[in-house]
C-alpha cells in the first residue's frame, strides 16, 4: 500500500509499520523524522508523484511503499474496559469520510472501528491521509457480516447506540458511560433496517430544524466527542 502525507508517513514509521520504500521530493531535504530511523530514501520528482499517486493527492514531497492495514479481530473486544467505545460504519464508501472519522476517533479515544466487508470501503492510501497518522491509534475491524457482529459486542456488554434524523432522543439527553457501541451509516441511506432493529437506542444530533443534516465525519466527531466527555477518555 503507498501512503502518503507527512503525518501519515510519519505515524506510520512511529508505530513501527513495516515500510519497503520511502519516497521523497528531489527538490526538499529528508524530513528529519525519516533520517533519524536511517530509512531507505528514493528521491522522485513531482512527475513521478503524479503517476503513482491519487489524482489531486496532497503529498507533501514524501510517500511511503508500507504493508498494508492489518485488520483486528472482533473478539479482541471481548475484554475491553467497561467504559469503552466503539463505532461501526454501516455503508461509509468514500475514503475521505472514512479516513476523517478516524481521525476524529483517534482524537477522542475510541477504541475500535467496525466496517463491513461489502458496505464500506477498504483502508488505503486515501484513507490513511485523511486519517492523518490517527489510523495507528484505532483498531479497524473488517467483519463479513454487520448484523451478526452487533449481536456479538452486545454478548460482550455493549449497549448501541444508532445515528439517525428521526431519533427518539437527542445525543446530551443519552447515558453514554460504560461499553458503548455508536453506529453510523452512509449519507444517501442512511443506517440499514437491521441495524436499526438491533440498536438499543435510535438518538439525533440537536440542530438547527431549517439545516437538520450534517457530514457524517462532523455527525460522529460530535458524538465521539460527547461520548469521551461523558467517560473522561480526557483525564486517562
Amino acid at each position: 500500500m503507498i501512503i502518503y502525507g507527512n503525518h501519515a508517513c510519519r505515524y506510520a514509521l512511529e508505530a513501527g509499520k513495516k515500510v519497503y520504500k520511502v519516497y521523497v521530493s528531489k527538490t526538499k531535504p529528508v524530513p528529519q523524522w525519516i533520517a533519524e530511523r536511517q530509512a531507505k530514501v528514493v528521491y522522485i520528482d513531482n512527475k513521478e508523484f503524479e503517476q503513482m499517486l491519487p489524482k489531486y493527492a496532497v503529498h507533501q514531497g514524501v510517500a511511503m511503499e508500507v504493508e498494508d492495514t492489518k485488520y483486528a479481530d472482533i473478539t479482541e473486544l471481548e475484554k475491553t474496559p467497561n467504559n469503552c467505545a466503539i463505532a461501526i460504519l454501516d455503508g461509509i464508501t468514500d475514503p475521505h469520510n472514512m479516513g476523517a472519522i478516524i481521525r476524529s476517533a483517534a482524537a477522542f479515544g475510541i477504541t475500535a472501528i467496525i466496517i463491513g466487508e461489502k458496505s464500506s470501503c477498504k483502508i488505503n492510501g486515501i484513507v490513511v491521509k485523511a486519517a492523518s497518522g490517527g489510523i495507528e491509534h484505532v483498531k479497524i475491524i473488517m467483519v463479513k457480516n454487520l448484523s451478526q457482529a452487533i449481536k456479538k459486542i452486545k454478548d460482550f456488554g455493549f449497549w448501541i447506540v444508532s445515528f439517525c434524523e428521526r431519533g427518539e432522543k437527542h445525543l446530551h439527553e443519552m447515558d453514554l458511560v460504560g461499553k458503548t457501541c455508536l453506529i453510523f451509516g452512509s449519507e444517501g441511506d442512511g443506517i440499514r433496517r437491521l441495524q436499526k432493529e438491533n440498536s438499543d437506542f435510535i438518538v439525533k444530533l440537536p440542530t438547527c430544524p431549517s439545516f437538520p443534516t450534517l457530514n457524517v465525519s462532523a455527525s460522529s466527531a460530535i458524538a465521539f466527542y460527547e461520548t469521551a466527555k461523558q467517560n473522561n477518555f480526557f483525564l486517562q
